[in-house]
């Protein structure tokens, strides 16, 4: 492979492992903002012990085109950021993706001699018949019930295994929904060609991926739910610059239904409002569960459903 191609791998992993601690930041170098960059530079160096300066973030992460390949030390760096060894461990991954192994290569490996040890091989013969006797014996008609494998269910960029309780899934089956336990789907149950309906706040898609024997459903997330779930959970300092951030992402004629607890009704906040709610970051607001979002056809929310725990 093209090795400023690979590098242009390595720039989303960067973007993609930088979002499992900020997940409310775009995965778009050029929405990048100079906090973002801040906080990357942290997040590398705490988890690499190595540092990335700004002006060379600017220099080759941040351009759309790079015309060519960084120093290996920084490689190495971000590879390592990324969970690979180092650059070139980083690339053979890759290599090892694209490039089967070439076929009638393999060695054949010499076969011993069977008479030095037909008696060591005739006691095992003599100590397994002994054990299968034995099992038959006292296990009859006990057979243990082999396992089903089971369908995991990721998310499309992170390629890490969901576990949220709220997703809903169904199999669409002659114009009907047919529900799915998220960590109980067996993999018989889906063929090729199966569609599959995800109903959540903050995953729009999802589609049944096939490799081999293993089967998996991806959910691509929505961006901007996901922004929003992280600016109600998260203690956020950095307010104006997040303020703008979250104006971005909501209509100006946004409405917000909050469900209160033991159903005493509905509370109803605009966009000022609900933003001026979100400026402190009460462990109240932390509790709140994101029922439902609706979006505009610029993907920005114009309404919410909450609900109060």
């Amino acid at each position: 492979m093209d090795q400023l191609t690979a590098f242009y791998g390595l720039k989303r992993l960067v973007l993609l492992r930088y979002r499992e601690e900020y997940p409310y930041v775009l995965p778009d170098w050029k929405t990048f903002s100079s906090k973002d960059i801040a906080q990357l530079m942290d997040s590398i160096e705490e988890s690499t012990r190595q540092r990335i300066s700004e002006k060379w973030i600017y220099t080759h992460l941040k351009p759309a085109e790079n015309t060519k390949l960084p120093r290996r030390d920084m490689l190495d760096i971000l590879a390592n950021y990324c969970r690979f060894d180092s650059w070139d461990a980083y690339v053979f991954s890759l290599q090892e993706l694209q490039e089967p192994d070439p076929a009638g290569e393999r060695k054949e490996v010499p076969r011993q001699k069977p008479e030095r040890w037909w008696p060591i091989v005739l006691t095992i013969l003599i100590v397994a018949g002994t054990g299968v006797f034995l099992w038959k014996a006292f296990y009859t008609g006990k057979e243990t019930p082999q396992k089903q494998p089971i369908v995991t269910v990721k998310d499309y960029y992170t390629q890490e295994k969901i576990k949220d309780t709220t997703i809903q899934l169904f199999v669409k089956e002659n114009g009907t929904l047919k529900p799915l336990e998220i960590d109980k789907i067996p993999a018989a149950s889906l063929e090729k060609g199966t569609e599959i309906v995800v109903e959540s706040p903050f995953y729009s898609e999802a589609k049944l991926e096939i490799e081999q024997k293993e089967k998996t459903i991806l959910l691509k997330p929505d961006d901007y739910a996901m922004m929003l779930k992280a600016f109600i959970q998260a203690d956020i300092k950095d307010w104006e610059t997040r303020k703008a951030q979250l104006d971005n992402i909501l209509s100006d004629n946004l409405e917000v239904l909050i469900h209160l607890q033991h159903g005493l009704g509905i509370e109803y906040m605009n966009k000022e409002e609900f933003a001026q709610k979100l400026t402190i970051p009460t462990a109240a607001i932390k509790r709140w569960q994101i029922l439902s979002l609706e979006q505009d056809s610029l993907q920005r929310i114009v309404k919410i459903r909450v609900k109060q725990n």
